[in-house]
C-alpha cells in the first residue's frame, strides 16, 4: 500500500514501488510463517480452509476495490472532465447511494431465504454492467444519464453486499464468528484504500499529457480497470456456485 502511495505521488518512483511490492510480498509471507508457528495466532489460518469463506473474502476484496476507485476517479469526470462544480458533482454522486438504500435492505432479506452467493452474483452481474456503462460515458453525458449508470451500480453493490456478507459470516465456525469480521472489515477498508491508490498512480501517469486530454483518458482508464475489478469479483463469485 505505501509503495502505490509513492507511485501515486511522484511519477519517477516505479523502482520504489516495486522495491515496497517485493517488501510487502516478503512481509506477507512472514506473516502466514509466522501464523501457522503460532500456538494462538491473532487470524487463524484454519478459517482460510473454508473455500466459502475464502472466495467470498476474495469477492469482497476485489469489489470494493473496483468501488473505491470508481469514488476517486467519479469527482474528477465530474468536475475536471465534464464541468461540473462541487455541489453538483456531489449530487450526481446521490444515484449510486440511493441504489444502495433501496435494494440492499431486500437482498439481505431474500439471502436468508435463497443461496446468498446466488444473490451476491446477481448483484455484482449488475454491478459490473454498470461500471461499464459509467466507462463507456460520452463527451458530453446529461446529468440524467450520468445518475441512471450510477442507479444501476448502486442497485448491483446493494444487491450483492449483503448476500455476500452473510455468505462470509456463516461459513465461518463459532468459535471464529470474531475473526471473520474482522476480516470482513479488512477487505472492505483495504480494497477501498487500494482501489484509491490505483487511481492515484493511473492519474499520475497520465499528468505528462495536456490536462483536459490526460484528465478525460486517464479518469476513463480508471472506470475500465474498476470494471476489470468488479468482473474478477463476479469470476470469483461464480466459482462459488460451482462448488455447492
Amino acid at each position: 500500500m505505501l509503495g502505490a502511495v509513492v507511485m501515486a505521488s511522484a511519477a519517477q518512483a516505479l523502482p520504489v514501488m516495486l522495491g515496497f511490492s517485493v517488501l510487502a510480498v516478503a512481509a506477507g509471507a512472514a506473516l502466514v510463517w509466522q501464523l501457522r508457528r503460532a500456538p494462538e495466532p491473532l487470524l487463524p489460518p484454519q478459517l482460510f480452509a473454508s473455500a466459502r469463506f475464502t472466495l467470498a473474502a476474495l469477492t469482497s476484496l476485489a469489489s470494493f476495490i473496483s468501488q473505491g476507485m470508481t469514488f476517486v476517479a467519479l469527482p474528477f469526470l465530474f468536475q475536471s472532465v465534464y464541468g461540473y462544480n462541487a455541489l453538483q458533482a456531489a449530487l450526481l454522486f446521490t444515484a449510486w447511494p440511493v441504489g444502495i438504500i433501496l435494494v440492499a435492505p431486500h437482498a439481505g432479506r431474500l439471502a436468508d431465504r435463497y443461496a446468498p452467493a446466488a444473490i451476491a452474483t446477481l448483484g455484482l452481474a449488475i454491478f459490473v454492467a454498470g461500471l461499464v456503462a459509467l466507462a463507456m460515458l460520452p463527451d458530453h453525458a446529461s446529468a440524467w444519464d450520468i445518475s441512471l449508470r450510477g442507479l444501476l451500480c448502486g442497485t448491483g453493490f446493494g444487491c450483492f453486499q449483503s448476500p455476500n456478507n452473510r455468505e462470509m459470516l456463516a461459513s465461518a465456525s463459532r468459535e471464529h464468528s470474531g475473526y471473520a469480521s474482522g476480516v470482513l472489515a479488512i477487505m472492505r477498508t483495504f480494497g477501498q484504500c487500494l482501489g484509491a491508490a490505483g487511481v492515484g498512480i493511473i492519474l499520475t501517469l497520465g499528468a505528462p499529457e495536456p490536462a483536459p486530454l490526460a484528465g478525460a483518458h486517464s479518469v476513463q482508464l480508471a472506470l475500465w480497470c474498476a470494471a476489470l475489478a468488479s468482473l474478477l469479483a463476479l469470476a470469483c463469485s461464480l466459482s462459488r456456485l460451482t462448488r455447492r
